[in-house]
């Protein structure tokens, strides 16, 4: 993959200026409220995130006052994001081990941020990139699924993406990666109906070029099919005994039984070091 073209493309399209300038570095974002912010975006949009770490760091801007929070303070400001009970106790254990462990300032190093409460992977290299601005390669759902549909990797997982880009990507190229990935992923190269013929690099991509010529893409998702009202549930089949064909079944003929266990079913809140 020629990363130089994808990261001069990307920049340009979306107004992010030279990529080689290193504006991470010179101008990091406070890392500890990188790190809170990233607990806090699990499983939430974008915009409910921005909302509750706005609210929250105008009262507790830092691990020593976040760790003398009550809870009950906390879940008002978070609500936004979902989870609100398990994610103000993850955070309030997360600042009470920066401050009794670290002195109150935030580990730069990946094996240590690890070692906090609620933090997995994901969260860790946002902090070392947008805290520290330190290489790394944060995967999140958008770069798992554009790095797979570039052809770059072939992963299940975004940590087994964040594995495999670490090893075929040039270090100089990953600061830049995510923050443009991310911003592609939100705009032209959406889970569905990604919109290829607007895209900068579908000549650079293995999806946008197989495609073009009529191929089956990396991913077979990401071929072309029948579009779909969102919320639209396809047909399933099930085998005719006698005649052996796939014949479609009718939705919506559930039991009432069926459909009230269903209807009980709840979320389970993210697991602690998730993301």
């Amino acid at each position: 993959m020629d990363w130089e073209a994808v990261l001069d493309r990307l920049s340009a399209f979306y107004g992010r200026g030279d990529w080689r300038t290193p504006y991470l570095r010179d101008h990091a974002e406070n890392p500890f409220q990188v790190l809170i912010g990233t607990i806090l975006s699990q499983r939430t949009r974008d915009e409910h995130t921005d909302l509750a770490s706005a609210q929250l760091f105008a009262r507790y801007p830092d691990a020593d006052s976040l760790a003398a929070a009550k809870p009950s303070d906390l879940e008002p400001l978070i609500r936004a994001t979902g989870f609100y009970r398990v994610k103000s106790r993850v955070i309030r254990e997360c600042a009470e081990a920066i401050r009794t462990r670290f002195a109150g300032v935030v580990p730069r190093t990946y094996d240590e941020l690890l070692a906090l409460p609620g933090v997995g992977p994901k969260t860790a290299n946002c902090v070392l990139v947008f805290g520290y601005g330190i290489p790394a390669i944060p995967v999140d759902t958008h770069v798992h699924r554009i790095a797979n549909r570039l052809g770059v990797v072939h992963t299940k997982t975004p940590e087994e993406t964040e594995e495999r880009l670490r090893r075929v990507v040039d270090e100089r190229y990953w600061i830049p990666l995510n923050p443009l990935l991310v911003q592609h992923g939100q705009n032209l190269c959406r889970p569905r109906g990604p919109r290829c013929d607007e895209c900068p690099i579908e000549d650079l991509c293995a999806t946008g070029r197989a495609l073009r010529s009529g191929r089956t893409p990396p991913r077979p998702e990401d071929g072309p099919g029948p579009a779909r009202s969102a919320g639209a549930r396809p047909a399933r089949r099930v085998s005719d005994r006698r005649s052996r064909r796939a014949v479609p079944t009718r939705t919506g003929t559930r039991s009432r039984r069926q459909r009230t266990r269903r209807g009980r079913t709840r979320p389970r809140p993210p697991p602690a070091g998730s993301s």
